[in-house]
């Protein structure tokens, strides 16, 4: 799936005409540099419960300080259309800055460290958020922290307690204990860009040794590690263990199946589970930890802030765009935030209220006693790895590649971008 540079830029700039941009204001296409208003480009849908929050917030800060903010959502290709809108120095005045606050949009970025929520960030975003001098260039919406997503009463009903799932062995087992009872083990989406990349991600962190990691970071793809990762995923496929309508399900049909108890289990952000309580508000969810493949405690994975928002330092509405970020990180408003993310605060001083998630998140992210690993390509794959690692781990759980190939063609792309940098 990865283009040239100037291939891609190119057929981005084709299909931007066609882009989903939805205005939370009206019917407004795209961002008006023109405007009067401050201009938020938002990372997700307009179906999604951070959009509807993102919408009450911007009403609410125009009923208290007079200043309108135009969002428009991009529910695919974020990136590259951030890409573009860099390239071209239209940047909208707010942006979600997702995984990249520090290493891919700093240097766009005005420094945040003065601002009266900056001491209040959780320092366990300190390792992707602040640079080496302690600057912070983006506001953390969310603590983004995730696991293993579960449907209780599915789990229940196959009679497996899900705090005994610590190894692959215990998960392997529970997900055959699904099946046989009739419900899907592993749900996921072909469809949506995200979920099958997720999945390698968080099955990666721990699938290297320490030794493997300083090879990876030094340029060198480690073949024999990352095979463990679609190892797995292919023994999961093999057994049929996910979905039936894989290729042709949604994100929205991921969230549907943990609402209304069809899936057993789902391995992909936390958001899923916001969005299936939006649903389903009596569904009987929650999270573990990852189980180790290399060493002998199960992990979470975490990284910068859901919904982090970073103001373009060229912005002509600095101030007001500064004066937003300040009304989000209020305590209400950060919680709602949060709250629509099915995570926890970026903030130390805000209070969330999970619901029937507050016990996943009392036990391994409130308490402190789960090691959280970072996401692995930010860290340990060159920029623009991410295309490729979604399509070869699609391939291998559609059936259309095997491992050895789908490994081969990330080490390929590993050799070719690492080369570029």
């Amino acid at each position: 799936m990865k283009l040239s540079r100037k291939t891609a830029r190119a057929a981005i700039a084709a299909l931007g005409v066609a882009a989903l941009l939805v205005s939370a204001t009206g019917c407004d296409r795209g961002t008006s540099s023109g405007s009067d208003e401050v201009q938020l480009f938002l990372n997700g849908g307009t179906d999604t419960p951070q959009y509807k929050a993102m919408t009450d917030l911007i009403a609410k800060f125009k009923e208290e300080k007079g200043i309108s903010v135009k969002m428009t959502a991009a529910s695919t290709d974020y990136e590259d259309q951030m890409k573009v809108k860099l390239a071209s120095g239209d940047i909208p005045d707010i942006f979600t800055t997702h995984g990249w606050s520090l290493l891919r949009y700093s240097k766009f970025l005005e420094p945040l460290t003065d601002r009266p929520w900056a001491s209040k960030v959780n320092p366990g975003l300190d390792s992707a958020m602040r640079d080496s001098d302690g600057k912070i260039y983006a506001f953390p919406g969310a603590f983004d922290t995730a696991g293993i997503a579960y449907n209780k009463d599915v789990l229940d009903k196959a009679g497996i307690d899900p705090a005994t799932i610590t190894t692959w062995d215990a998960f392997d087992a529970a997900a055959a204990a699904v099946a046989a009872k009739g419900s899907t083990p592993i749900f996921s989406s072909g469809k949506a860009q995200g979920p099958a990349g997720h999945m390698a991600d968080y099955l990666a962190a721990d699938s290297f040794t320490d030794a493997e990691l300083t090879q990876m970071k030094e340029g060198t793809f480690v073949t024999s590690a990352y095979t463990k990762v679609l190892d797995r995923v292919k023994s999961w496929q093999s057994k049929g263990w996910f979905n039936k309508d894989y290729s042709s399900a949604s994100e929205d049909d991921m969230a549907r199946a943990l609402a209304n108890g069809t899936a057993g289990f789902e391995i992909y952000n936390n958001n899923i589970l916001a969005s299936a309580r939006t649903y389903n508000p009596n569904a009987n969810v929650g999270f573990i930890p990852l189980p180790p493949t290399n060493g002998d405690t199960p992990y979470l994975i975490g990284g910068e802030g859901i919904d982090s928002f970073g103001v373009s330092k060229t912005s002509s509405h600095k101030d007001n765009a500064l004066a937003f970020l300040d009304f989000l990180a209020q305590p209400a408003n950060a919680a709602a935030l949060a709250e629509a993310n099915g995570a926890a605060a970026g903030l130390v001083d805000v209070k969330v209220d999970f619901g029937k998630l507050t016990a996943s998140y009392d036990k391994y992210v409130t308490s402190g006693s789960t090691p959280v690993k970072p996401y692995f390509d930010r860290v340990y794959l060159p920029n623009g790895s991410w295309n490729t690692m979604v399509a070869t781990t699609d391939s291998v759980i559609s059936g259309q590649s095997d491992v050895t190939g789908a490994v081969a063609q990330m080490k390929n792309q590993f050799a070719t971008l690492y080369g570029q940098k």
